[in-house]
């Protein structure tokens, strides 16, 4: 297949010659068809050439006017000032903004249009004296409402509606003379500057114009201007098959083509150009499927078959492969959906600058000033501040980032101060948790909020320079352009405003705004929106969400304009709209071999979902000429995989984890658990943030008891000073006052984070309920002790690290391995480890030492429990550190995992079991406690070595977990895929 650019620079160059390009400015509607054209250049004349210049049709108007095109945010609020000025309206700007938008945009297709503005106002004055006011559709009349303040009658919302009426052609004189004196203008003000004043200083010999479809009457007149001088071309990109009849998708070239002519037309084209094979495609045979689904993922997913079933063709002419995003939110999805065989990927669209963390940085980081900061002004929200902390960029920011959140975290208050966050922290992150002046309000509170956004983003920066993504570095600028940006804009404005204007114009902008992908625009396999595809051909076509509302886009007539008189003055209507995504959908099936078309069937609203309307008339139009397969996509049906793609441990992610010094036991069971989320929780330090819900979930309510016992342990043995006896437990049991007294410090200090002595809490009904049970346990655990007394506490929520030492590719490394224990005792001449459970009991079958490492048995098993009980036990009984600071003798230390719901009476025994030796294939396997962790030190050592040798071994990527189960209460997921 010849593209239709191809055909374009074979006729330049057979018309002008290769030598005079140079002469020449080739128009397009957009940037993207001139890359594919410069490469069509190339091919035909087979050497480098000297390229024509390139335009868009926006540049060649801006190109020939003094007036600049102003900001449209800027353009909004001056307009807003010369409305309060001709009005004397007392509206907020924030209420007025929406509807400023939409008197712009009128504006800006009223000259666009050419429409004589005094004839079109006069014409408004008539409709003024209606009394039906049933056009305007219910979110129309909302929209009015909000403006206006609550109405009472229709009448009233007529009046006040008519009122604007009556100064809209007042304002847009006014407005466009504020603009010019300040030499701006909005882009149809420019266009209708440049065509009325004819401008002639046209610099190049000739003008070509490229695949145009609907010309506002600004083109018309400029296209004309230069025809009728001799300077201009024109190429059209049609089908026959909707330029005969009335075809919506050839309506604006059948208009055009006569006083316009097509180049490529017979008679016209140069020698060797076929203006069938051009312009007579879609009646040929193609291979057009149809497919159904229930959601736009499960649509997603099928990229990954339809590509595989292109066989060869994705990797020998990947050019001709586009997978064209009607709705472009699917981006992302589709991203993780394409399959590791595909080589170079072009994604024109660029990535949604709202699903960076960029983004996301600024949304939590303004949350927490507007919605988190008290109104004290001096205390803050835990749910905020802990959102802020957790963000992955966090650490960017300041070095004292983590540090604040271990204190919150250790100590936290559910009302963090703003002095507890800020004393002896470095500048930056004073910066980010020191509020603004109280004294500061409207516009000047806003700016002070961008300043202070901006601040914080070019900290970010800073602070990731030596990250190695282009993505983070390019979507952090992007962000600090757009803060920059608003701050000039309300710096200038002398308007007062609210920050719910500021909220809003940041998600608008950051919602139209993308990260672009660098790469070679022209090669690769295409990922497009449908906008992207004007002017472009491919043989392969695959169309995502061709539903109805996105194919045609969702089109409104929203404007204060009535549709009859839109239509009356050549203005733009939904026609319009409707008719020029006709014709790019008819576009893009016009030369393609075979095109296949996915649109979601899922009810929504409780109207069934519905594939494109032009589906539906293609289907129809073609009727046998066109054989259309039709295939549904079942919810939950394996079309393809979601990838979790391995994480490679070279640049930046090798650094970091050559930078681990030390692990806990809890990281080693990540890493078993799901190689990916000891990545995402270790080597990326990404944490989930805090809730700041006052209810207890099973973390503090482990919290709570392992307080509480700590509390009596330290009271019963005198801080270690003294045996417990069996004596003593009976006394304290009998005290129930005590017990509770120790309870209450415990829920003061780990739910209510109150330290206060003697502080007692006052508990709701559900707290209350946790309450009673955990004084069940610790009778439970009092009651299983005084079977053991007399014994001795050695230490109780005490840290014990030890050095590792292990091979990894042939050289050694040392890692300092540990954490807290809950508590280490001595019954006789045995020393034990002593781990509280208060969650679920073990499994029936306990696993062999090596059974501790497989990443099988981590659920089954519950071997992440028996690793952190071995792994403490093995560092006290060989640290000379610990031996010595606690006199332990070399007694033999036994792990023990104290199960409070299973202890149900006085026999139950904590100290683990593991699975004999050579028990592989017996139908009943023999059990031994491990009275001596010493005893299976060499295998365990060995097989820990082996474990952190996999770890850190950079040739091993960190690859998904193969239960793809534990993904699903993963709480990396989001971001893995």
């Amino acid at each position: 297949m010849r593209t239709f650019l191809q055909n374009v620079a074979k006729d330049i160059l057979a018309k002008h010659g290769a030598e005079n390009l140079a002469d020449i400015a080739v128009v397009f509607p957009n940037k993207r068809a001139s890359l594919f054209l410069n490469h069509a250049l190339y091919e035909e004349t087979g050497h480098t050439v000297w390229s024509p210049s390139y335009f868009t049709i926006s540049d060649l108007f801006r190109n020939h006017s003094s007036l600049v095109v102003a900001d449209q945010i800027d353009l909004v609020f001056r307009l807003y000032k010369a409305y309060v000025k001709l009005t004397g309206s007392d509206e907020p700007l924030d209420h007025f903004f929406s509807w400023g938008q939409l008197m712009l945009s009128d504006f800006d297709d009223l000259d666009k249009n050419l429409v004589d503005a005094d004839k079109l106002f006069i014409s408004l004055e008539a409709w003024q004296e209606m009394r039906d006011f049933s056009f305007l559709s219910d979110q129309q009349r909302q929209s009015l409402e909000n403006f206006f303040g609550k109405v009472e009658t229709d009448t009233v919302l007529q009046q006040r509606f008519n009122d604007i009426w009556k100064n809209l052609g007042p304002l847009y004189h006014a407005f466009r003379d504020d603009l010019r004196r300040e030499g701006l203008a909005y882009e149809g003000m420019l266009y209708r500057d440049v065509v009325e004043r004819k401008v002639s200083d046209f610099r190049f010999k000739h003008y070509v114009f490229v695949g145009f479809n609907l010309l506002q009457k600004v083109e018309r007149r400029l296209f004309l201007q230069l025809k009728d001088a001799g300077m201009a071309e024109f190429y059209w990109d049609y089908d026959t098959y909707f330029m005969s009849g009335n075809h919506e998708a050839g309506r604006y070239i059948r208009r055009y083509i006569d006083r316009l002519p097509n180049e490529l037309s017979s008679g016209r084209a140069s020698e060797g150009i076929d203006t069938d094979s051009i312009y007579d495609n879609l009646s040929k045979k193609k291979d057009i499927t149809y497919v159904s689904a229930p959601t736009e993922d499960i649509q997603a997913r099928y990229v990954t078959t339809w590509l595989r079933s292109l066989g060869d063709v994705v990797k020998t002419n990947p050019r001709s492969v586009a997978i064209v995003l009607c709705d472009e939110r699917l981006l992302q999805n589709v991203i993780h959906c394409l399959p590791e065989t595909v080589g170079e990927v072009n994604i024109t669209t660029g990535y949604p600058l709202s699903a960076t963390p960029a983004a996301t940085l600024v949304g939590v980081l303004l949350a927490m000033r507007l919605q988190g900061l008290c109104k004290d002004g001096k205390t803050y929200r835990l749910a905020y501040v802990s959102q802020v902390l957790c963000h992955p960029y966090a650490k960017y920011i300041s070095e004292d980032i983590p540090l604040i959140y271990d204190d919150i975290n250790t100590h936290k208050t559910f009302f963090p101060t703003v002095q507890r966050l800020v004393d002896n922290r470095d500048e930056a992150a004073r910066r980010v948790f020191t509020p603004v002046s109280p004294s500061l309000q409207g516009r000047d509170l806003i700016v002070d909020l961008l300043q202070w956004l901006a601040d914080i983003l070019k900290l970010t920066g800073v602070g990731s320079r030596a990250e190695e993504d282009p993505l983070m570095h390019e979507s952090i600028f992007r962000m600090y352009t757009i803060i920059n940006r608003l701050k000039e804009v309300f710096a200038k404005t002398q308007v007062d405003c609210a920050t719910v204007l500021l909220q809003r114009l940041l998600s608008q902008l950051i919602d139209s705004t993308s990260v672009p992908f660098h790469g070679e625009p022209a090669l690769g396999i295409q990922v497009m929106g449908v906008l992207e595809t004007r002017n472009l051909d491919f043989d392969h076509v695959l169309m995502l969400s061709c539903n109805e509302g996105n194919m045609p886009k969702g089109v409104n007539d929203a404007s204060f304009i009535p549709h009859s008189l839109r239509k009356g003055y050549e203005m733009t209507t939904v026609e319009n709209k409707v008719a020029i995504y006709s014709y790019y959908f008819h576009s893009l099936l016009q030369r393609a071999a075979d095109v296949t078309m996915t649109f979601n069937n899922a009810a929504d609203d409780g109207k069934q979902g519905e594939m494109s309307r032009f589906m539906l008339q293609f289907m129809v139009e073609s009727g046998q000429a066109q054989h259309i397969r039709r295939l549904t996509l079942q919810s939950g049906q394996s079309v393809s995989p979601v990838m979790r793609v391995p994480i490679m441990k070279s640049g930046t992610v090798a650094r970091r984890l050559r930078d681990i010094k030390s692990l806990s036991p809890s990281a080693i069971n990540r890493y078993l658990r799901c190689p990916l989320m000891f990545y995402y929780s270790t080597v990326c330090q990404l944490r989930e943030a805090d809730d700041e819900d006052q209810e207890i979930d099973n973390v503090i309510f482990g919290n709570i008891f392992h307080r509480a016992a700590e509390l009596i342990y330290e009271d019963l043995s005198d801080n270690g000073k003294r045996p417990v006896t069996a004596e003593m437990i009976d006394s304290l049991v009998k005290e129930k006052v005590k017990i509770e007294m120790f309870l209450d410090q415990a829920f003061s200090e780990k739910l209510f984070k109150v330290e206060r002595p003697g502080y007692r809490p006052r508990y709701n009904g559900l707290q209350l309920l946790n309450r009673n049970v955990l004084l069940i346990y610790i009778r439970r655990l009092l009651r299983i002790d005084k079977a053991n007394a007399p014994f001795d506490i050695i230490a109780l929520e005490k840290d014990f690290y030890n050095d590792f030492s292990f091979e990894v590719n042939g050289m050694r490394r040392a890692i300092r391995l540990g954490g807290q224990v809950d508590r280490l005792d001595r019954i006789g001449r045995q020393l034990r480890v002593v781990d509280y459970k208060t969650g679920r009991p073990l499994a029936s079958s306990a696993p062999s030492v090596e059974e501790i490492f497989n990443p099988d048995y981590v659920d089954s098993k519950h071997t992440v429990y028996y690793l952190q009980s071995f792994l403490y036990s093995d560092i006290i009984s060989r640290s000379h550190e610990a031996q010595e600071a606690y006199g332990l003798g070399g007694d033999p230390v036994a792990p023990a995992l104290l199960f409070i719901r299973q202890a149900k009476d006085e026999t139950y025994n904590p100290i683990l079991k593991v699975k004999d030796p050579g028990q592989e294939g017996k139908r009943k396997a023999t059990f031994s406690e491990v009275n001596d962790i010493a005893s299976v030190h060499d295998s365990f050592a060995h097989d820990l070595g082996a474990l952190l040798a996999d770890i850190f071994d950079e040739e091993k990527p960190f690859e998904p977990t193969a239960h793809k189960d534990r993904c699903d209460t993963c709480v990396f997921k989001d971001i893995c895929g």
